[in-house]
């Protein structure tokens, strides 16, 4: 892996990510970038001014629960805070906001358990995610929401590289754009790195990296 570049958000200049350029694996596609968002999401300033930002985008949308995943949980309980503060002029003033994260079955698909269900049916739910490369997660998650009786409110990534799912805006504070050529393989089809015999850098995960 080569040495980071600090990319600052254009939504936000107080935000900022490193891409670490390489050969990576996902669960459904090669990058050649691995975007570090652990600053934002686990330094509390920076959560909480990711937060600011996401929650402004939303706050003329009715949201009951955050579906928060990836490591997303703190940034969302900020984002809650915000969108129920009177300050911001939000629909959603003073309004008890759920946070979930689901649970997954072995074949790897979404769940919630019984005493969560509630907090998803008839609700309307945004979807906080870390990183959108493909649109798949964030695909399955909506399935999960409408299995469950819920509404996508909207949805949110800290990176997408897509700017739409089924009509709704994926709001983001860094896209593909943002990154000196960015460009994901699904499931690794048509990488020019694994066509050259270069081996994988790392393994990502929802939390991160793992270096081979």
């Amino acid at each position: 892996m080569q040495q980071p570049i600090r990319i600052i958000s254009r939504s936000n200049k107080r935000l900022y990510a490193d891409a670490i350029p390489g050969h990576f694996a996902t669960n459904h596609s090669h990058i050649n970038y691995y975007i570090d968002m652990s600053e934002i999401k686990h330094n509390m300033s920076m959560a909480l001014e990711a937060a600011r930002s996401i929650a402004f985008r939303f706050s003329a949308v009715s949201i009951d629960t955050l579906l928060c995943l990836e490591g997303t949980e703190y940034i969302g309980a900020y984002v809650a805070r915000e969108l129920a503060n009177s300050g911001i002029g939000s629909l959603n003033t003073n309004k008890v906001i759920y946070l979930v994260e689901p649970d997954s079955n072995v074949n790897g698909q979404f769940m919630f358990a019984d005493n969560l269900r509630p907090m998803i049916e008839h609700r309307n739910v945004l979807v906080l995610v870390n990183t959108a490369s493909t649109g798949q997660t964030l695909s399955q998650t909506r399935e999960c929401i409408e299995y469950y009786g819920g509404r996508v409110a909207g949805y949110s990534a800290l990176f997408s590289n897509i700017s739409e799912l089924d009509g709704k805006p994926v709001c983001s504070l860094f896209s593909g754009e943002d990154f000196p050529h960015y460009h994901n393989f699904v499931r690794g089809k048509n990488c020019p790195a694994c066509a050259a015999g270069v081996p994988l850098d790392a393994i990502v995960t929802p939390r991160g990296y793992t270096k081979l």
